[in-house]
């Protein structure tokens, strides 16, 4: 095979999704990508990353993946954040730059997502409730009732959501892979629409199960964070250590 003169960069970014409109570059507003693109020219490394998913507008990220190329004898990979930084809106970051195995993919490469997402006592409602509900959702099925219509209609795993309580609220986490548009908030929007007495549990298990359909409410995006993407071990650039790294995160309820 011959030889490159780029190597694959995975980069690991943060953002302040509430003044932006999503990730993806859109004429005549705000984006992550358009921060991102601009940060790579004036950086003078002009590679298109490819972002492991695209969040909406107003959701954030705390470990959003990147994965670039760049010439091998311009700039060691670990370096490359530091190199972008500069070039940066202070509600977008870059905690860490790592190789990554040729051919890695921040997209496909990726097995898993995690999303959180915040919620005060009072939208979390009655929390043991929200617990039964939340253990109907894990599974393989197709899930059409909690996501938006043009999302393409096919099997998606969610494999865990838990309930967790502490001093701020109540947070919902959200694993699987391949999460359809919408298809977080629309199912915490069912969640809590159980806990708090406007949606009987039934409903929601037939909308799982059987895919009856029913008015889903959607929640509010600013929320919900991108909490990390996962990777197989044997090509995650990212070792144990590096995901151990905290990274501050907006909270939707604090000012």
């Amino acid at each position: 095979m011959r030889d490159t003169p780029f190597t694959v960069v995975a980069l690991w970014c943060w953002y302040d999704g509430r003044a932006f409109h999503g990730y993806q570059a859109q004429p005549g507003v705000r984006t992550v990508q358009a921060e991102l693109l601009r940060a790579f020219a004036e950086a003078h490394l002009p590679r298109n990353p490819v972002v492991a998913g695209r969040t909406d507008k107003g959701v954030s990220a705390r470990m959003q993946v990147l994965s670039a190329k760049v010439l091998r004898d311009e700039v060691e990979p670990s370096a490359v954040a530091a190199r972008l930084a500069p070039h940066l809106p202070e509600d977008v970051g870059l905690v860490m730059s790592r190789p990554a195995p040729q051919g890695f993919h921040a997209a496909f490469s990726a097995t898993s997502k995690t999303y959180r997402y915040e919620l005060s006592r009072d939208e979390a409602g009655d929390v043991p409730l929200l617990r039964r509900a939340a253990a109907l959702v894990p599974g393989t099925r197709d899930f059409r009732v909690f996501h938006f219509k043009t999302s393409e209609v096919r099997a998606r795993t969610v494999s865990r959501v838990e309930v967790f309580e502490h001093a701020r609220g109540v947070t919902l986490e959200f694993v699987g892979a391949q999460f359809a548009r919408y298809m977080v908030r629309m199912l915490t929007g069912a969640l809590t629409a159980v806990s708090t007495g406007a949606l009987p549990l039934e409903v929601l298990a037939s909308g799982l199960d059987a895919q009856v359909p029913f008015h889903c409410p959607l929640a509010a995006p600013e929320p919900l964070t991108l909490w990390s993407v996962d990777y197989p071990p044997e090509v995650d650039p990212f070792s144990s250590s590096d995901r151990a790294t905290v990274v501050p995160v907006v909270r939707a309820h604090e000012s």
